[in-house]
C-alpha cells in the first residue's frame, strides 16, 4: 500500500514536471512578435486607448479698436411713379408805387370850381403851396383846367416851370412844355406871377402827382 502511494506520487511529479517543461518549451518557441497575454479587458479582446492630452487653454486676445462708422444719409426717398416737380417760371418783379415827395400837401385838386379861390388865397401869403392831385395826369399832356391856367400864368410872367421826377429817372420829359401852356396872362391868376412851379412826376408811371408853387427868387 505504501509502495503504491509512492508510485502515484512519483508519477504525478513526473507528469507535472513534464507539463511544466512542455510549457516552457512552447513559451520559448513562441514567435517574438506575438504580444504577451493581457489580463482583464485586454485579455478579452478589448482595445484600450491611451488618454488624450488636455486641450490647450485659449489665449485671451486684446479687443481691436473698432473703426468709427460714418452715418450715410440715404437722402429723401424717391417714388418711381411720381414725376419730378417742374420748375416754376420766373415771376416778373412787381414795381411798388413810391410815396409822393410832399407828405403833407397844402391843397388837393378835387373840385375845380372851388380850386381857384383856395389857391389864390394861399398864393397871396407868399409861402410855398403844394397841390396834390387825386387823379394824376400824364406828364406829356396839358394840365387840366383850371390848374393849367395857373401854370400858364407862371410861365408867361417869366417864371420857371420845371419837372422833378421821383421814384425813377424820368424819360422823355424835356419837350412837352411847348403844348402845356397857351394864351396870355390872365388877370384872375396874377397871384402866380411871384412864383415858380415844379411838377413832381412819378418816373415809373410818367404821371404828374403834385404841383409845387415856390416863391420866385428875386432877380438882380
Amino acid at each position: 500500500m505504501a509502495v503504491l502511494r509512492c508510485t502515484i506520487v512519483v508519477a504525478s511529479f513526473m507528469l507535472f514536471a513534464g507539463g511544466a517543461a512542455n510549457a516552457l518549451t512552447q513559451a520559448d518557441n513562441a514567435p517574438p512578435s506575438e504580444p504577451a497575454a493581457v489580463e482583464g479587458a485586454a485579455g478579452r479582446g478589448v482595445r484600450i486607448l491611451p488618454p488624450e492630452p488636455p486641450a490647450p487653454k485659449p489665449v485671451a486676445q486684446e479687443p481691436q479698436a473698432q473703426q468709427p462708422v460714418h452715418a450715410v444719409n440715404p437722402g429723401p426717398a424717391v417714388d418711381p411713379g411720381r414725376q419730378a416737380p417742374v420748375a416754376a417760371a420766373p415771376v416778373a418783379p412787381v414795381l411798388k408805387s413810391c410815396d409822393r415827395p410832399v407828405a403833407k400837401p397844402t391843397l388837393r385838386f378835387t373840385d375845380p370850381a372851388r380850386f381857384d379861390r383856395a389857391l389864390k388865397a394861399k398864393l397871396r401869403r407868399g409861402r410855398p403851396v403844394v397841390v396834390d392831385l387825386d387823379t394824376p395826369y400824364p406828364a406829356d399832356n396839358e394840365a387840366p383846367l383850371p390848374l393849367g391856367a395857373w401854370l400858364n400864368e407862371v410861365k408867361q410872367s417869366g417864371g420857371a416851370v420845371s419837372v422833378a421826377p421821383y421814384c425813377q429817372k424820368g424819360r422823355g420829359l424835356g419837350g412837352f412844355f411847348a403844348k402845356l401852356f397857351g394864351g396870355g396872362p390872365a388877370e384872375p391868376y396874377r397871384a402866380a406871377r411871384r412864383y415858380d412851379a415844379v411838377l413832381h412826376v412819378d418816373g415809373v408811371d410818367q404821371v404828374v402827382t403834385q404841383v409845387e408853387f415856390a416863391p420866385r427868387k428875386a432877380t438882380k
